[in-house]
C-alpha cells in the first residue's frame, strides 16, 4: 500500500524520517496492579497488532513513493523481569526503530512484583497519534477480556491533488513566523533538541465559555498570552485529527498539525477565540491538504510555529478484568522541536497540561513563569469573559532580546570545500534522477530546484541503499546542496 503524502499525514516526511534522534517515538505506559494472566496479556498484544498490522509494518521506497511492506523482524512483544521499571522506560523509549526493517511499534510487558506489572508501548508517529492510544488500550481490554475483532484494512492510500480551494485558502493565510516573544525574549525553534517538562494541573483554572468550546478557550488563552508578551501575529501549531468515519477505529497517523493565526486586536478575550473558533471552522475544511503543496516552496524546518498545542479529551476508561489499570497518557520522549510545545489531556478527573521544552533554548523558569502566566488568563477569563486581551493580568512587554542561537552544525560533518569530487559526483546523479533534471550544479538549492519532503525522501533512500548511509534531515535544512549532502556523507562514513 502507497503511504499517503503529507495530506494524510499532516508532518514533514522527511522530517520524521531523518535526524530527529527520539522526538517521533510516542511512549506511553500502562500499570497494572493485581492478579494479571502473563500469557493472555501477551496474547491480546499479539491480537492488537493483528487487527492494526501498519504497525507491524515497515517503509520502502519504490518508484518514487514510499510503501508500507512487512517488517522483517518477527512481532515485537516481549516479557521481562524488571525490578526497575523507570530504567526499562528510559531504554525502550530510546531504542531506535529500523524505518526500512521495521516493525514500527513494540510492547514490552514488565513484571515489577508478582500483583504489579507494567505493560510499556512505543510506536514511532509514523504510524501512531495521540488518538491511537485510546484505540489501543480500548481494543487490548477487549482482547484481554476474550473478544475477537476482525483484522482492520491498511489505512493509508495515495492522496489527491489539493483543490484549487485549498490552495487558494493557505496561500493566503500561510506567512513564515519564525519566532515567538516569552517573557521578552525572542526565541527561534532550533534543530530537535534534548527536551524536559513542566506538569500543570488546570483542572479549576478552566472557564466556560458560551458557544466556544474548551479546546477553543485553551487556544483563545495561549493567542492572548503571545500577544501579551508582545507577539503582534502569532501563530500556533495546533494538531487536528484526520479521522473519518471510515478509519475512526483505525490505529495510525490520522493527525496534522497546522497554524492557527490571530493579529492584534485592542478587542476581548471573547471576541479573539470566537474569531478563532471562525478561523478553525474555516481552516477544518482544508485540514488534509500540507502546507507545502498547497502554498508551493515551503522549506521545511524544524517546527511549523514556535508554539504547538496537543488538546485530546480523554477516551471512558477501559475495564481489564480482575485488574486497576492506571495509564500514564501524556510520557514525554526526551525531545522537542518547539519552543514550547502544550500538550493537554481533558478527562473526567481533571485538565492536565504538560509544557515540553528545550532548556537550550529557554529556561525552565521563564517555562514555569510561562504556565502561571497561562493560569492567570484562565482564571481573569473565568471571572470576565469580556474581559480586554490588552488589560489581562500580565506585565506589560517588556523590551525584546534575542536569546536564538544558530543551528548547530554536527561536529563529525566537515564543511562543504571537503568532500571529495567522486561523492560529489554520486550525489549529483541521485538529484538528476529524482528530479528528472539533465544537470544540477553542486552549489544550487534543492528547494530553489522544486524539491520538497517526498524529493528527499527519495534521495535518502537511495543515498542509503546505494552508498550505506543515513543521511540526517538536518543536513537537508543546513546545507541544502550537493555539496553539502555529499559532506555530510563523508563525515558520517568517517
Amino acid at each position: 500500500m502507497v503511504l499517503a503524502s503529507q495530506a494524510q499525514h499532516g508532518m514533514w516526511i522527511t522530517e520524521v524520517m531523518h535526524g530527529t534522534g527520539t522526538a517521533y517515538h510516542m511512549p506511553f505506559a500502562m500499570w497494572f496492579d493485581g492478579p494479571l494472566d502473563r500469557e493472555a496479556m501477551l496474547a491480546a498484544c499479539r491480537a492488537v497488532l493483528a487487527r492494526h498490522p501498519v504497525l507491524s509494518r515497515a517503509f520502502e521506497e519504490r518508484d518514487g513513493s514510499l510503501h508500507l511492506v512487512p517488517a522483517e523482524a518477527g512481532p515485537p512483544v516481549a516479557f521481562v523481569l524488571e525490578p526497575d521499571p523507570a530504567a526499562l522506560i528510559e531504554r525502550e523509549i530510546a531504542r531506535p526503530f529500523s524505518l526500512s526493517a521495521g516493525p514500527l511499534a513494540r510492547f514490552t510487558l514488565a513484571e515489577v512484583s508478582a500483583s504489579r506489572h507494567l505493560l510499556l508501548f512505543v510506536g514511532h508517529h509514523l504510524v501512531f497519534d495521540g488518538m491511537s492510544k485510546d484505540l489501543l488500550v480500548r481494543d487490548l481490554a477487549a482482547a484481554y477480556s476474550g473478544a475477537s475483532a476482525p483484522p482492520l484494512p491498511m489505512p493509508y492510500g495515495a492522496a489527491e491533488k489539493p483543490s484549487p480551494e485549498a490552495e487558494a485558502y493557505w496561500r493566503a493565510r500561510w506567512h513564515e513566523v519564525p519566532q515567538v516573544v516569552i517573557n521578552g525574549v525572542a526565541r527561534t525553534p532550533r534543530l530537535a533538541e534534548r527536551g524536559e517538562t513542566v506538569l500543570l494541573d488546570l483542572t479549576h483554572d478552566m472557564p466556560d465559555l458560551s458557544g466556544v468550546t474548551r479546546f477553543e478557550v485553551f487556544l483563545a488563552a495561549v493567542h492572548a498570552l503571545l500577544h501579551r508578551y508582545g507577539n503582534a501575529d502569532p501563530s500556533v501549531a495546533v494538531a487536528m485529527s484526520t479521522r473519518t468515519a471510515e478509519t475512526r477505529d483505525h490505529i495510525g497517523l490520522f493527525a496534522t498539525e497546522l497554524p492557527v493565526f490571530s493579529s492584534r486586536s485592542g478587542g476581548s478575550f471573547r471576541e479573539l477565540a470566537l474569531g478563532l473558533r471562525s478561523e478553525l471552522r474555516e481552516l477544518n475544511a482544508f485540514r488534509e491538504v500540507p502546507l507545502a503543496r498547497a502554498v508551493g516552496g515551503i522549506k521545511p524546518r524544524v517546527a511549523l510555529a514556535p508554539v504547538s498545542i496537543s488538546f485530546r479529551r480523554r477516551a471512558p476508561e477501559q475495564v481489564f478484568p480482575g485488574l486497576e489499570l492506571s495509564v500514564e497518557w501524556k510520557m514525554s520522549n526526551h525531545m522537542v522541536r518547539n519552543v514550547l510545545h502544550l500538550q493537554a489531556v481533558d478527562g473526567d478527573d481533571g485538565l492536565r497540561l504538560t509544557l515540553h521544552y528545550s532548556p537550550e533554548v529557554i529556561a525552565r523558569q521563564d517555562v514555569e513563569l510561562a504556565g502561571e502566566h497561562l493560569r492567570k488568563v484562565l482564571r481573569a477569563v473565568a471571572e470576565d469573559p469580556d474581559v480586554r486581551v490588552a488589560d489581562l493580568p500580565l506585565p506589560v512587554a517588556a523590551q525584546v532580546t534575542t536569546a536564538a542561537a544558530p543551528l548547530a552544525v554536527p561536529d563529525a560533518v566537515p564543511v562543504a570545500g571537503e568532500a571529495e569530487a567522486e561523492l560529489v559526483e554520486q550525489v549529483r546523479l541521485i538529484w538528476m534522477e529524482v528530479l528528472r533534471m539533465d544537470h544540477i550544479a553542486p552549489d544550487e538549492d534543492l528547494y530553489d530546484l522544486g524539491g520538497h519532503s517526498l524529493t528527499i525522501t527519495q534521495i535518502s533512500a537511495r543515498i542509503r541503499k546505494r552508498l550505506g548511509v543515513e543521511v540526517p534531515f538536518d543536513v537537508f535544512l543546513d546545507d541544502p546542496t550537493i555539496t553539502g549532502v555529499a559532506a555530510a556523507i563523508g563525515g558520517l562514513r568517517s
